[in-house]
This record gives C-alpha cells, sequence and structure tokens, in this order.
C-alpha cells in the first residue's frame, strides 16, 4: 500500500489515480501512522505545513516530495536556501536531468508542469545529489544521500506533464508494491418514492417567453431552465415547471444553521439536514419504464449558493453569511421540456394525470419576439470595493503567489442597488435577448414569504451526470469582449487562444477539476477531450475546455456536486487556500453568485451551470458578481476592466429596463 500526504494541494486525488491503491492522510496526521505499513511515500504539493520528522526513521523507505512537499523534505534535511526567479505556474519546464533513479528512461528535456514557486539554490552534495535542473542551474530534482528519499519540483499528474507518468513508474520501482483494493465509500441507494407517471408530446414552434409567463402565474416557486442561446447552436432544451400539485415541494436551506424548511400543499416544515442529504434521499421512483428518455424526467431544480462551500468543504468556515438562502430547490410534479431542434414540446406529470391538462394549457406557440431595443437610463449603484481597492487586492494576491501560498485566485466584487419597482421576469427577458447563452435560467422563489429571483445568462456548464454515468464539466478561464468588425473579432480570439497567462490560469483550474473529479470518479477515467477550445458568445470569446471522468459505481449524483462545489473556476487553486484569502479580500458574501444552479434527476443524472453573468433580486435589492482569475503576471488595471466587461450585458439590460 501506498501512503499519500495531503498537504491541501490540487492534484493529490488525481495523482492517487497515478500511483494506484494508496492511503492519503492529511499532513497533520502523519505523526499518527506507522510507515512501515507501507511500500511508498508521496508528500504532495499543497499549503499546508507537513511534520515529515518521521521519515527520518525509514531511509530506506522510497519518499516523493512534490512541489511544496518536496521543499518540505529539504528542510528536514537542512536545506533552506532558494533560487531567485519569478513563479511560473501552470508552465511546463524543460528538465535537464542525470537519466538515473526517478528519471530514467525519461527524455531529455522533458516537459513537467509545475505549480510551485521557489526553486532551489546549489544544494549541499554531502547531503543531497542533485537529479535534475532548469535552464539557469536552478534545482528541479534531488535525492537525499544514503536514503531513498526523493524530491521533486514540478507535479506529475499535471495535465501537461507529458512524463509525468513515467517519472511516477520509476518511482514505485524504487521499491516492491504490494497490491491492494482500493476503499470507495459510496452513499447508500435511497429509498424511492414509487410514482406513477404521464407523458404527453405536443409538436410546434413554441413561444417560450410567453408559455413560461403563463406557466409561472400563481405559483410561489417557478423555475424555467433556459437555452437562450439555441439559435446560435448552443443549448437545445428548455425546462419549466412550478411547485403546484399535491406531491411537489420546495425546500430552502440555510448553511450556518443547518435549517431546511420543506414545503408542500398541506404544510411547512422543518428540520435540521444538509440540503444535498434531503435531496438525494426524497427521490422517486417511476412506476412505469420511462423509455431511457435522455435529460429531465423528474427530481429537484434549484440553486446552491457560494456560502454553501462550509458544507462541502471539510473544515472550512465562512467568515461572511449570503443574505439569500442557501440552497432553493422545487421538486415539481408536473414540468415540461421544449426541444428547439425539433420544435417539439413534452409534458410530464407524476401522481395526476389532470396536470397535464393544466400544463397544455399555458403553451403559447410561435416565435418567441424579443422586447424592443429602449434607450439607455441611468441608474444609481455602487461595487462593494472601489477601483483602487480592487487593483490592491489584486496586489496582494500577487504576493500570496510568489510567496507560494497559492497559484492562482479567483477574484470577484459584487455591485449593488436598490430593486424599486423592477419586475424580475421582464428584466430577465431582456438579458436573454441581450445575451443569449446556452446555460441561462430564471428561478423564482417567493415560497417562504421572502422574494428571490435569480436571472442568469450563464455561458458556463458546471456539471452534468448522464444515465451512463458519464461525468463532464466545461470550465471558463479567459474572456475578450468581441468586436463589432469580423475580422478584428478573429483576431481577438487568436490572441485570446495563445495568451501565455489565460493558458494559465486554464491549465490551472483543468487540474483542479480533475482532481476534484478524482474523488468520485473511477480511477484512470478523468480525461480532458478539449482543451482551451475557443467558444463564441453574444457578446464575448471564451477560452473553455472540456473534462469528464465515469462516476464510481454507486454513487450519488448529489455526491458529485458536493465534490466538486464551489467550482474552481471561481474559487483558484489550491481551493482551501484560495476560500480562505477570498473571505478576506472580498468586501462581503457572494451569496448566490458563483453558485450552481440546474437541476438533479431521480435517475442519478444531474445538469447544472455556474451562476455567472447573472442578477439576483432579492428582498428590494439587485446585485450583479463579476470578477476573475488572478496569477503571477496579471496587470492589477486589466483584472479590474475584466471585472466590468464581464458585468456590461447585465448592466445594459438594467439600463435598457429602466
Amino acid at each position: 500500500m501506498i501512503l499519500v500526504i495531503d498537504n491541501h494541494g490540487f492534484t493529490t486525488r488525481i495523482l492517487a489515480h497515478q500511483l494506484g491503491a494508496v492511503d492519503i492522510v492529511p499532513a497533520a496526521e502523519l505523526a499518527t501512522v506507522n510507515l512501515t505499513d507501507y511500500t511508498h511515500v508521496v508528500v504532495s504539493h499543497g499549503t499546508a505545513d507537513a511534520q515529515l520528522q518521521a521519515l527520518q526513521a525509514v531511509p530506506n523507505l522510497p519518499v516523493l516530495g512534490i512541489g511544496s512537499g518536496a521543499d518540505q523534505l529539504a528542510r528536514l534535511y537542512s536545506h533552506t536556501e532558494t533560487a531567485a526567479g519569478q513563479p511560473n505556474y501552470g508552465q511546463r519546464v524543460a528538465h535537464r536531468h542525470t537519466d538515473t533513479g526517478i528519471f530514467a528512461g525519461v527524455p531529455q528535456r522533458a516537459q513537467l508542469t509545475s505549480y510551485h514557486s521557489p526553486r532551489w539554490a546549489t544544494m549541499d552534495s554531502a547531503i543531497f545529489r542533485v537529479h535534475a535542473v532548469d535552464d539557469d542551474d536552478a534545482v528541479l530534482a534531488f535525492r537525499v544521500n544514503g536514503t531513498n528519499h526523493w524530491g521533486l519540483h514540478a507535479d506529475p499528474a499535471a495535465l501537461q506533464s507529458t512524463e509525468g507518468t513515467r517519472v511516477v513508474e520509476n518511482f514505485l520501482a524504487l521499491a516492491p508494491r504490494q497490491e491492494a483494493q482500493v476503499r470507495h465509500s459510496s452513499p447508500l441507494a435511497p429509498k424511492k418514492q414509487p410514482r406513477e407517471w404521464f407523458r404527453r408530446e405536443i409538436p410546434g414552434m413554441l413561444d417560450t417567453a410567453a408559455t413560461f409567463a403563463a406557466l409561472q402565474q400563481g405559483a410561489t416557486a417557478a423555475f424555467w431552465l433556459d437555452s437562450a442561446a439555441a439559435h446560435l447552436g448552443q443549448g437545445d432544451t428548455t425546462i419549466m415547471g412550478t411547485n403546484r400539485g399535491e406531491l411537489a415541494q420546495t425546500v430552502r436551506w440555510d448553511v450556518t444553521t443547518n435549517q431546511l424548511d420543506v414545503s408542500n400543499a398541506t404544510q411547512t416544515t422543518h428540520h435540521v439536514q444538509d440540503v444535498l442529504d434531503y435531496l438525494h434521499d426524497h427521490a422517486w421512483e417511476p412506476t412505469a419504464d420511462m423509455e431511457q428518455i435522455p435529460g429531465f424526467t423528474g427530481g429537484w431544480v434549484g440553486y446552491l449558493g457560494y456560502e454553501a462551500k462550509q458544507a462541502t468543504m471539510a473544515g472550512h468556515t465562512n467568515v461572511w453569511e449570503a443574505p439569500t438562502p442557501d440552497a432553493y430547490w422545487i421538486r415539481p410534479q408536473a414540468f415540461l421540456r421544449y426541444d428547439h431542434q425539433h420544435e417539439h414540446t413534452m409534458l410530464f406529470a407524476y401522481g395526476d394525470s389532470m396536470l397535464l391538462d393544466a400544463l397544455e394549457q399555458t403553451l403559447v406557440f410561435g416565435e418567441t419576439v424579443a422586447p424592443a431595443c429602449a434607450e439607455h437610463s441611468e441608474f444609481d449603484g455602487s461595487w462593494g470595493l472601489t477601483t483602487r481597492e480592487y487593483q490592491q487586492h489584486v496586489r496582494t494576491i500577487q504576493a500570496m503567489l510568489r510567496s507560494g501560498d497559492a497559484a492562482g485566485i479567483c477574484l470577484t466584487d459584487t455591485f449593488s442597488m436598490l430593486a424599486g419597482d423592477i419586475d424580475g421576469l421582464e428584466l430577465y427577458l431582456r438579458l436573454r435577448a441581450n445575451n443569449p447563452a446556452p446555460y441561462a435560467g430564471y428561478l423564482r422563489f417567493n415560497t417562504f414569504g421572502d422574494t428571490v429571483e435569480v436571472l442568469s445568462a450563464s455561458p458556463e456548464k458546471f456539471l452534468s451526470v448522464d444515465v451512463a454515468g458519464t461525468i463532464e464539466s466545461k470550465p471558463i478561464k479567459g474572456t475578450v469582449a468581441r468586436s463589432a468588425d469580423p475580422a478584428v473579432d478573429a483576431e481577438v480570439a487568436s490572441q485570446m487562444a495563445v495568451d501565455a497567462k489565460i493558458q494559465s490560469e486554464n491549465l490551472m483550474i483543468t487540474d483542479l477539476l480533475r482532481d476534484d473529479l478524482a474523488l468520485v470518479a473511477t480511477p484512470g477515467s478523468v480525461r480532458v477531450p478539449k482543451l482551451m477550445d475557443v467558444e463564441t458568445f453574444a457578446t464575448v470569446h471564451q477560452l473553455v475546455t472540456t473534462v469528464t471522468g465515469q462516476l464510481l459505481p454507486d454513487t450519488a449524483a448529489t455526491e458529485v456536486l458536493r465534490a466538486v462545489f464551489p467550482g474552481g473556476s471561481m474559487t483558484g487553486a489550491p481551493k482551501v487556500a484560495s476560500l480562505e484569502a477570498l473571505d478576506t479580500l472580498e468586501s462581503g458574501p457572494r451569496g448566490i453568485y458563483s453558485g450552481a444552479m440546474g437541476w438533479l434527476g431521480d435517475d442519478n443524472t444531474a445538469e447544472l451551470n455556474v451562476i455567472i453573468r447573472s442578477i439576483v433580486m432579492a428582498d428590494g435589492q439587485l446585485t450583479i458578481g463579476a470578477g476573475g482569475a488572478v496569477v503571477v503576471d496579471s496587470d492589477p488595471v486589466a483584472e479590474e476592466q475584466e471585472k466590468r466587461l464581464k458585468a456590461r450585458s447585465l448592466m445594459h439590460s438594467i439600463a435598457e429596463y429602466l
């Protein structure tokens, strides 16, 4: 068995997939471990301060320190001097090496990706043997003399560490390995409630805006998961429903108190329970075969707010408390799905076939008409941080990155204004016309005497799980404004695709997401079929990567959401260190912004967006969140301008509405 010391890094689990059967132990618990139970030890990269003294008692045990883990190993043997130089996170470094030990058979100048800042200066040859250096002769790998203890600056599990697998295999070959079964803990399958279900299919082009306006009338909660960019070839299915019906439920949750409010047609009850546990435990089982209809056929629709991270990140405690509920979900008894490509509507109902008639009466056929263009009005509001403060926080983050406290952090800000008499649905219709997006949507909740509306024009898929257990996520890092001039538009897109800073951001989040998915995916199944594709939306070009994996057997889709939440594209890497920094650098809670919105299916499927390019209206306040990833070579002025770029289409929609 192999022991992996988790240093709060963001490639630990994907490294475990490379290694095979492992035990992962937090750095703080190393002193309690019997090292003689293991054939190999890996000290992963991360921000924790591992206490490695016990390793000196087992000099023949193969030990590999990676990144900061290698730094800690070097300090254990009295080396503290580091080489000068600018850190280059997420970029590959050429290794000139000895072709022995962990580098046996590895091509000279092999490219390995580094997420660690300091490299080592000249090392004492009486204690260390240097096995690899960079082009400036800074040390990239060493072995402690008289031991089997190795240090490696680069991260062999990083996506673009092309020879990382060979290095790991060489390390494992240093001693015989005992094969063992990988242990996975999975939640028990819920005891699903059997429900009779009914379906009706209706052809014809649907006016989705007019249909939803009719459908949601009189309901205390409603949802419209809107493929607003279907006409652009982005997205194909729209889903709508409400909380009407004897069997329907609406749940609201507060992460600080863990209070879960549950409302149905006859009563409201209060519980102390994690919302994802509740959603998982209250699934329905159709009494007739669903004929393997792909997509949403029943389950929960809603959102998980950013501050829900307190429940998904072990050991993390929020500094800020969101003014909005940390989760709000609807279990519809009846809903519709519209296929934009085939102009075909499918109605679903559980327990009562008459609900199909009620749904059909709300359908409005014809082309959806966008609101007429309007003049822009002035409106008052303010960002939580001044321009100067935002730029200074960017510099603060850069200082953290240079010191090795993180590899990249996503700084955001919140614009706030009084909502006044703004009609949320009307404003959403204008937003979807101005900024059509594939993962758009509108949620409204008035169930518990509160008022919460989410108006989302999100281009980013956070997570999907299909009936075959295929997990997919499409993180976005890299955004540039489009130009009205086609030649200029094409040029800015191509420049973004080769920008070193943007590529670094994207690769970093890709490796973070690979690591998150490794917790719930079968070993070896995490793949990156598309790396840094340019995708074009109504107002911006963005750099999008696709990461996939195969769901572990007997694992709930809610556990996948728990494993990856909050999304790394909205936090930074490592995630724990980023969250702690952001709690002090940002001016308040993010609330619903940068959480996840979508559906969780009864058949263990899911599809959720990242709540960006979105407006939240709650109890008289309107807020917009925006920001971007900060890396070592960020320009503070450009970062603040990027924040405003991402909010621009939202601001324009408000100005037109008013």
